[in-house]
């Protein structure tokens, strides 16, 4: 990773940057019904043309804050930098093309899927690298790995945790143009895919090296298995899972069971422990060929009001040039049905709710923004209907057909809520927006 200077989001069609011009510039011209926008179907090259204000969007709309996800594309490039770290950000969490050329433009050594269907949209828009973060079986998804094995142009990899798999995966890619990279998985008892126990791990790793259609070049672990948070003892057991990550590494590196052309591969690194990650990796053993440390944040591109920000090493109580939320919903307030309740026109079709609940940070009314620090709640979602507790001084301040700014947490499960996503700037101005394609 190199240190990359202070930048705009890409929005001329013609940039560059990092990803391939031509498809970006069709999804940019290409229709699609978004219901936030005042005129639909519209397009993004639309949108950046009609000179738009906040107070134009058809509430609710999520919106995304140009300066801050601007801030948190350079902050985190830096920061892995800093820590001598490689990054492959979860490109599920936007499913955004633009947002992948902007974290491909500033180092980022490939993108993270979850699934093979994601990774098709990726190589559609010309991403060179892609890791799918799961073993690999359904036939249909093989064979189009098998067919993407024969563009030199595209590298694609993914995990193994199971004998059985490795098998299925070698007879559907009897006929590629070239073995399948893949990596073992280490996993957590009790909790998703990866094996368990280090010897079990090994010994898939000699099965993966005898194999003439799959390639072992790494190791990999996903610690957000654990509980995410900081104040318990959730990462010190982090680190010493983490610490088999290279052990197993080291084992397999001794009997030669790596790809002899290939660097080492270790990675792990969700988007609240990177710290702990780049930590455990920053001091790789002794092995016959290079080792490249990879993290796989996602959700540093936006942040957020609270789980990002109770977990992330870049939250505000921990860092002096801390990540910001990007992320804001504006709904309406409908009613106020008796003293101390608001419904708000939003509800679980529009934010997540997965892990919090929205949290109002604000009544915008008349061109002034009123702040809701206190005596505001959001204390549960309807499909389209949000219930605001109101107590003093908030009481007074929410009127019916204000305006309520609400903070969001886990990014995650707003992208997928929204095909077009408004950029706004310090003055509200709508500047550009982000497909999504999920």
């Amino acid at each position: 990773m190199t240190e990359s200077p202070s930048r705009p989001l890409p929005t001329d069609p013609a940039a560059g940057h990092g990803l391939p011009t031509a498809p970006l510039a069709a999804l940019d011209s290409a229709p699609v019904e978004a219901r936030s926008v005042p005129d639909g179907p519209t397009s993004v090259d639309r949108i950046r043309a009609a000179d738009l204000h906040l107070s134009d969007l058809w509430l609710p709309a999520v919106t995304l804050d140009q300066a801050a996800l601007t801030h948190n594309l350079d902050r985190f490039a830096r920061w892995c930098a800093e820590h001598g770290v490689d990054l492959a950000p979860h490109a599920k969490t936007t499913m955004a093309p633009r947002l992948w050329s902007a974290q491909l433009e500033r180092g980022a050594w490939g993108l993270t899927a979850a699934t093979v269907a994601q990774a098709r949209v990726m190589r559609r828009f010309g991403v060179p690298r892609v890791l799918i973060a799961n073993e690999v079986v359904e036939p249909a998804q093989l064979a189009w790995l098998a067919d993407a094995l024969a563009d030199p142009g595209f590298e694609p990899l993914c995990l193994v945790d199971s004998v059985e798999g490795v098998r299925i995966m070698e007879n559907a890619l009897a006929g590629a143009a070239r073995p399948l990279p893949v990596l073992v998985e280490l996993g957590v008892a009790g909790r998703r895919t990866g094996v368990r126990d280090p010897e079990q791990a090994l010994e898939l790793a000699r099965t993966v090296a005898a194999s003439t259609r799959l390639t072992l070049v790494g190791v990999e672990a996903f610690e957000g298995v654990f509980p995410q948070r900081r104040d318990d003892d959730s990462p010190d057991r982090v680190r010493a899972w983490l610490d088999r990550l290279y052990d197993l590494a080291r084992r397999a590196d001794a009997e030669h069971l790596f790809d002899e052309a290939a660097e080492v591969i270790v990675t792990a690194g969700g988007s609240s422990y990177p710290d702990l990650v780049s930590d455990a990796l920053a001091e790789p053993p002794e092995l016959s060929r290079p080792v490249r440390r990879i993290v796989r944040s996602g959700c540093y591109v936006t942040h957020d009001d609270l789980f990002m920000e109770r977990a992330s090493p870049l939250r505000s109580a921990a860092d002096d040039d801390p990540l910001r939320p990007a992320l804001s919903c504006h709904a309406r307030v409908l009613s106020r049905p008796e003293p101390g309740r608001a419904l708000l026109g939003v509800g679980k079709r529009d934010v997540s709710f997965d892990v919090d609940l929205p949290v109002p940070r604000a009544v915008l009314r008349d061109g002034e923004r009123i702040p809701l620090a206190d005596g505001a709640r959001v204390v549960e979602l309807n499909d389209h209907h949000a219930f605001l507790d109101l107590s003093a001084p908030a009481e007074e301040a929410v009127r019916v057909g204000d305006v309520v700014e609400l903070g969001l947490s886990h990014a995650c499960t707003v992208f997928d809520k929204w095909p077009l996503i408004p950029v706004l700037d310090a003055d509200g101005r709508v500047v550009d927006a982000v497909r999504t394609l999920f």
